[in-house]
């Protein structure tokens, strides 16, 4: 897969699984929405969920992106993470773009608004990819 191809296939709507390294069992797989910026992914989650906490102690990641129909393809990194607080209408903003992505508008809208923009309870994590694996068959 060429780095445009990359880019492409990761713009398209697709959820990710999130990996996170644990020292007293398996690392923790999570399906998650992604956001891919610039070369980095960013993910929204709350603050005090158990991937919060595992992401700040380790300070990185990985993510898996696939499409499961031929041409099977997919598109895992792994790189340095960090992860700040995310309140307000920044918050609602950002889970309100990754939600019509992914749920459409009318949908997505509805989701988002279960978010109140007076919450301060958010994370943004942003994963910058130090390695790539790609494939397209």
């Amino acid at each position: 897969m060429t780095d445009v191809q990359r880019d492409e296939f990761l713009t398209d709507v697709r959820v990710a699984v999130l990996v996170i390294e644990r020292s007293d069992k398996a690392p923790l797989c999570a399906p998650v929405w992604y956001r891919y910026v610039d070369g980095t992914f960013e993910v929204t989650m709350d603050d005090d969920s158990a991937k919060v906490v595992l992401l700040r102690r380790s300070g990185r990641a990985s993510i898996c992106v696939q499409d499961e129909s031929p041409p099977y393809s997919y598109v895992t990194v792994e790189g340095s993470v960090t992860v700040e607080s995310l309140a307000g209408p920044r918050r609602h903003n950002l889970i309100l773009e990754m939600a019509t992505r992914y749920l459409g508008d009318e949908a997505g809208r509805h989701y988002a608004d279960g978010f109140s923009p007076d919450d301060d309870s958010g994370a943004l994590m942003t994963l910058r990819p130090r390695r790539w694996q790609t494939a397209m068959y």
